[in-house]
């Protein structure tokens, strides 16, 4: 399976370079299979998912007869979330989001776009039911849509292999350059970085946001800046897959270990069917078997959690 993962990430990189899609749909199901909505069964990463009755019942009266699952997807985040052969969002939140579609009897559908930021108004807002993988709980976030936890995740920091740079505490980043994705949980994390550093009596480092990865990373590489903060699983996916980050190395910096998952509308009525409905993969062994198609062998949870408690 790890072949097969990596040679997706590699077609779906080159098919799809063009940033800030702007929400263009690039939606599909990757495992291809009957649309579960219809009665039938859907194939996601190698694992049949057929709909489950009584989970199907949860779904709210309006979901239900529009009978599809509706998510906003970050396009370039391997392996948790990006553009795939053929146009289509793929990565193990939106195979997470199809399963979780194939048990409760709907079809997911999802829009992609490059502005992070948007993604949480547009699901407080209601245009969208969820967003797949990546969405760390914060307090802030929970105080506008729920969270369904789903994996725990740990920060890591991309520097160019030439820097001399050893970053193994928070602290080495004092002085620093450092790229965060706009809207994301790292640049709260940097904040508290800068406060940490600025406590010690040293400088705080210097923070820029991009609307892009890609375009951090490219930030890296010509020394506009010195690191770049995100999910060190997404960083390990980089290194490996992506011609992007050629002369680029992690560094052993682990950064507070978080949980993230699927974002959800308050107002939606979906919080707890779709956490019953991934208790479920939980339960039937799906969950372990998608994430272990991308290589995700850490952080799997036990149980999916709504609203976990955020530490002050």
């Amino acid at each position: 399976m790890k072949t097969t993962a990596s040679s997706r990430i590699l077609v779906g990189l080159a098919a799809c370079t063009a940033l800030g899609l702007a929400l263009a749909g690039c939606a599909g199901d990757s495992g291809g299979g009957d649309d579960a909505g219809s009665g039938g069964s859907v194939e996601v990463a190698g694992v049949t998912i057929q709909k489950n009755d009584e989970l199907a019942a949860m779904v709210p009266d309006d979901v239900a007869e529009r009978g599809t699952l509706t998510a906003i997807q970050f396009d370039n985040a391997p392996a948790d979330t990006f553009v795939g052969e053929d146009d289509q969002i793929t990565g193990w939140g939106p195979d997470l989001g199809r399963a979780v579609a194939g048990l409760l009897g709907l079809e997911y559908t999802a829009e992609v776009s490059g502005a992070f930021d948007t993604f949480i108004p547009g699901i407080e807002n209601g245009r969208f039911d969820s967003s797949w993988a990546s969405i760390i709980v914060t307090q802030e976030r929970l105080d506008v849509v729920d969270i369904v936890a789903v994996h725990e995740s740990t920060t890591g920091v991309i520097t160019k292999e030439d820097a001399g740079l050893d970053i193994s505490t928070p602290e080495d980043l004092c002085g620093l350059r450092v790229g965060a994705l706009a809207g994301s949980a790292f640049l709260i994390q940097l904040d508290e970085i800068i406060a940490t550093c600025e406590d010690a009596g040293e400088d705080a480092p210097t923070v820029d946001s991009f609307p892009q990865q890609g375009a951090a990373l490219l930030a890296v590489s010509s020394d506009r800046i010195d690191a770049f903060m995100t999910a060190k699983g997404q960083l390990s996916w980089l290194v490996r897959e992506d011609s992007s980050a050629e002369g680029l190395e992690i560094q052993p910096l682990d950064y507070q270990p978080n949980l993230e998952g699927v974002a959800v509308g308050k107002d939606s009525g979906l919080t707890e069917v779709i956490a019953a409905a991934m208790n479920q993969l939980i339960e039937d062994g799906s969950y372990e078997q998608i994430m272990g198609y991308w290589d995700i062998d850490f952080g799997l949870l036990d149980e999916a959690v709504v609203n976990p408690d955020v530490a002050q």
